[in-house]
C-alpha cells in the first residue's frame, strides 16, 4: 500500500514539473530595453552641458523622463535656432508591449548642425496644462565646428 502511494505521489510531482515546463516553454527571459546609446554624437540632459559637433553633422539629445505621469520634456526653441535645426522628437520607452505605467523611458531630440557657432538649446520638463506652475528646465551648450 505504501509502494503505491509513493508512486502516485511521484506520478503528481513527475506530471506537475512536465506541465510546469511546457508552460515555460513560450514564455521568453525579459530582454534588455530598447534604449541605447545612438550613433550619433549624443549628450543626455542633466548629465552633460557641451557637446562638440561639426558642421552638417546630426546629433542626439537625450533627457531621462516618465510620460505616463503626464509630463514630458519640450524643446524651447525655434526648429531652427540660427545654426541648428530640429529634425525629431521621439519618447522612448523600455521594451514592452507598450507603455507601462511607471516605466522611465528617454525623449528623444535629433538636430542637424547647420553652421559653425556656439547654440544654447533650452528644455522644459513639464505638463502641458498646468499653467501656474514652474517647469524644471535643463540647458545645453552646442558647439558646432
Amino acid at each position: 500500500m505504501k509502494t503505491i502511494i509513493v508512486c502516485c505521489m511521484l506520478l503528481v510531482v513527475v506530471m506537475g514539473v512536465l506541465v510546469g515546463c511546457s508552460a515555460c516553454k513560450g514564455k521568453k527571459e525579459p530582454e534588455e530595453p530598447v534604449v541605447k546609446e545612438p550613433p550619433l554624437p549624443s549628450a543626455t540632459l542633466g548629465r552633460v552641458k557641451e557637446l562638440n559637433v561639426k558642421v552638417a553633422e546630426e546629433f542626439v539629445i537625450l533627457a531621462d523622463g516618465n510620460i505616463t505621469t503626464g509630463f514630458s520634456w519640450y524643446y524651447c526653441g525655434k526648429e531652427t535656432v540660427d545654426g541648428v535645426e530640429l529634425k525629431k522628437n521621439d519618447y522612448i520607452n523600455p521594451k514592452t508591449d507598450g507603455i507601462t505605467c511607471g516605466a522611465p523611458g528617454v525623449f528623444q531630440f535629433v538636430f542637424e548642425a547647420k553652421k559653425a557657432g556656439k547654440y544654447e538649446l533650452k528644455f522644459e520638463y513639464k505638463r502641458p496644462w498646468e499653467k501656474d506652475v514652474e517647469p524644471t528646465v535643463d540647458k545645453i551648450t552646442v558647439v558646432v565646428e
